[in-house]
């Protein structure tokens, strides 16, 4: 199995934020990456529903879900199988979208993931 490193400034201390302030308060949202290649995505609580898709370079749809978030969303993703290539997890919630993109790099014997702002 190839090891994972991440490459990202801002995930010190292993986590990425990417909440949006907006007129009207919306949950925190946060990415993640786990040592045992996953992506980790936490959303607060809110009286609401939220769609989460995960898409290619292309734009092709890997994955599409609508979520309740009345207790809050915790959701992993295992990047274990996906290529290289760039990808894009967003979260819509109402009329709001949060986009995060990241980016997986193979390299010999290891696997690279690093977030994009």
């Amino acid at each position: 199995m190839k090891n994972v490193f991440i490459l990202m400034l801002g995930l010190v201390a292993g986590t990425a934020s990417f909440a949006r302030t907006v007129d009207h308060k919306t949950p925190e949202t946060s990415l993640s990456i786990t040592s045992d290649q996953r992506i980790k995505l936490v959303v607060g609580q809110e009286n609401n529903t939220a769609t989460v898709t995960l898409r290619d370079t292309e734009g092709h749809v890997l994955y599409n879900s609508n979520v309740s978030l009345r207790n809050g969303l915790l959701q992993t993703f295992n990047i274990n199988e996906l290529s290289a290539g760039t990808y894009q997890l967003a979260v819509a919630i109402g009329s709001d979208v949060v986009v995060k993109t990241f980016v997986i790099d193979d390299q010999p014997a290891q696997k690279l993931v690093a977030f994009r702002s």
